[in-house]
């Protein structure tokens, strides 16, 4: 028993309405079938690269490298890779097609690698051109016996044998040293650095002006060697290095003699010296004490007014004494005007009474 639905978007009868909708549903499926078809088979034969069709018989193939990689030569891109086939053991079928520019310029000798094809490590086949060969041709099947890897996982990966086989613990350790070194030697470079911007900073001359006075130190050292040369003489070839029959050498008597005088007043006099102040240290005690106490004023007597007074009273003294320096009198007056014992005798001997002045 089949139902019929009605449909509203659609005119007519049921019966009418069900042929049109099978009608939209089977071209619908046609134009599926018709697009799955294009873009599976005729979308990719139409836009494949078109150019020279190469067969390449190589041993091993580079990490990244896949269909659409790219084909360089000098650096420019030329092709791209469009099959690639492992399945024979110990070789590797690709697949390449160059463009007819690129393909003209090449011939069958030209070396094959692998290498990065831009700073982010994408995978190229780099294609290197050689002298001799024939001509490319179409479809052609071309054997390498190596193929060198320089991609950039390659690098990787050999760069962590390297080091996981010479890192060892005597590497590191060593490395150590040479950092602690390196850091010892720190601030023998900054003193460096700061002389250098020190020079820099107080050469305020041409190197001109600088050499010439340079030049002129130079002129006054041939004179200076000889000085220092007669001083090394002078010092080498004296009485001191001399025999007693005028030949150079040293003096074993004379030397000898020094040592013995040396001996002699170190045990003989200041010897005797420290055997007598240890002997009698307390009958020395009362002379030190005395002295002690006599000088312990002379700082005060120095710096105080009495120091003063006694340089007035030199000075009074200095100016008493008058005349030349070969003839020098002293002048005095005596006041005796408070002595009557004295008067008497002055004045019988001519003086003035009360009073005598007298010279030299």
């Amino acid at each position: 028993m089949s139902v019929n639905s009605s449909q509203d978007f659609i005119r007519g009868d049921a019966r009418g309405q069900s042929r049109m909708l099978v009608t939209a549903g089977l071209s619908a499926l046609v134009v599926l079938i018709i697009g799955v078809t294009v873009f599976s088979f005729v979308y990719p034969r139409a836009t494949a690269p078109k150019g020279t069709d190469l067969h390449l018989v190589l041993p091993a193939l580079g990490p990244g490298v896949e269909n659409g990689s790219r084909v360089l030569l000098r650096g420019a891109e030329v092709g791209e890779v469009t099959s690639i086939d492992s399945s024979e053991p110990g070789v590797v079928h690709v697949d390449v097609v160059l463009d007819d520019h690129a393909a003209g310029s090449l011939t069958d000798a030209f070396e094959l690698d692998y290498r990065p094809q831009n700073y982010f490590g994408v995978t190229a086949v780099n294609l290197v051109a050689k002298q001799g060969g024939s001509r490319l041709r179409d479809g052609q099947t071309i054997r390498r016996e190596a193929a060198p890897d320089f991609t950039m996982s390659t690098m990787i990966e050999r760069s962590s044998i390297v080091v996981d086989g010479t890192l060892t613990r005597d590497m590191i350790d060593s490395l150590d040293k040479v950092m602690r070194y390196a850091n010892g030697l720190a601030p023998l470079i900054e003193s460096g650095v700061i002389l250098t911007d020190a020079v820099a900073r107080t050469q305020r001359q041409m190197p001109s002006t600088l050499l010439s006075r340079m030049n002129d130190l130079a002129e006054e050292f041939p004179a200076f060697n000889v000085g220092a040369m007669n001083l090394l003489e002078a010092i080498g070839n004296n009485v001191l290095n001399r025999l007693p029959d005028g030949s150079r050498g040293v003096d074993e008597a004379y030397y000898d003699l020094m040592d013995r005088s040396l001996t002699v007043a170190s045990t003989g006099l200041f010897g005797a010296i420290g055997t007598l102040l240890g002997s009698h240290a307390t009958d020395l005690t009362p002379l030190v004490t005395s002295l002690k106490y006599v000088l312990d004023p002379m700082p005060n007597m120095i710096g105080d007014a009495s120091m003063q007074k006694t340089r007035k009273a030199i000075d009074q003294l200095r100016n008493s004494f008058t005349g030349p320096d070969e003839a020098k009198t002293l002048q005095l007056r005596l006041l005796l005007d408070a002595m009557p014992a004295v008067a008497g005798p002055l004045s019988q001997m001519g003086a003035v009474a009360g009073t005598w002045s007298g010279g030299n």
